[in-house]
């Protein structure tokens, strides 16, 4: 299926690339990331960034479920965001697919790469990101895997036209070539539209230094127009073995407004960030916030 798909992904982007070139795209909010420079290893995070609606810490899951990564919102405050959460603290846990779980967060150790040991009866299971407090509701995420043939087949085709028709293109060495849909994720709002999110690639085969262009793409489409729209992207280029990389953890509603946010992991080769990208009123998606990078 996966050989199938890739096929298809090609053969639609040879008929489909010139037509949707020619279209005019809606606005669409942008950020543009080259090579990191040493200067640059560590994002700045402020906590009037974070939305304090999500409680003072986000939790994102490590290599087992009973573990926790405790992420704090500012970099330049770690110690006293660390000493803030209560001992023990109540969390509630998410998973991608909308699924809700509690437990007991004793104590939080280290601080640069703080973490955490929970404790639950039964012992937690699987789950993506989890908050200290705040008002956040989970929304139900659907990742290819779950997607049907044809709704999976129909999403690549869609995603690769619209990557190819996105304004911008800073890395003009890739122009012209291919997009590799790597990753869909899809989520609907309620009374609103269906949100897709996408990670799509180009690559330079270059004996020496291959070069990857990463995109994240976060496009929405409407019962009554089902066209797919840009809403967001965002890309990265460089050399493979560094070329910043996203996943999707989660998606959930934030503070008394429910707004919607995309809660991102962002992976850097030798380091992770995490980030926050939030809907505005007007139906377009920003960046809220981001993590200071952890070397862990």
């Amino acid at each position: 299926m996966k050989l199938f798909r890739a096929s298809l992904l090609f053969l639609s982007l040879l008929g489909a690339g010139a037509c949707e070139r020619a279209k005019t795209p809606p606005p669409v909010e942008t950020a543009t990331a080259g090579p990191v420079s040493p200067a640059d290893s560590a994002s700045v995070a402020t906590s009037r960034n974070w939305d304090a609606s999500a409680g003072p810490v986000l939790l994102v899951a490590s290599s087992t479920p009973a573990e926790a990564l405790v992420i704090t919102p500012d970099s330049a405050n770690v110690a006293s965001q660390l000493a803030s959460i209560p001992r023990p603290a109540s969390v509630t846990l998410f998973g991608r697919n909308g699924s809700v779980q509690t437990a007991d967060l004793p104590s939080v150790t280290g601080e640069n790469c703080a973490t955490g040991k929970l404790s639950a009866a039964p012992p937690p299971r699987p789950w993506s990101v989890g908050f200290v407090g705040g008002v956040v509701a989970p929304i139900p995420v659907d990742s290819t895997e779950s997607l049907s043939s044809a709704d999976s087949s129909q999403l690549v085709i869609a995603i690769a036209r619209l990557a190819s028709a996105l304004p911008n293109d800073t890395a003009g060495r890739f122009i012209g070539l291919p997009f590799v849909v790597r990753n869909l994720w899809r989520f609907s709002l309620a009374g609103g539209p269906t949100v897709v999110i996408a990670t799509v690639s180009r690559q330079i085969n270059q004996e020496a230094t291959p070069l990857q262009e990463h995109t994240l793409l976060v496009a929405e489409r409407t019962a009554k127009d089902t066209t797919l729209r840009a809403a967001y992207t965002e890309r990265s280029y460089g050399a493979e073995e560094t070329i910043e990389t996203y996943d999707v953890l989660a998606a959930a509603m934030i503070g008394a407004g429910r707004t919607p946010a995309i809660i991102l992991s962002r992976d850097y080769g030798d380091a992770t960030a995490f980030g926050l990208i939030e809907r505005g009123e007007d139906g377009r998606w920003r960046p809220r916030w981001r993590s200071a990078r952890r070397h862990c």
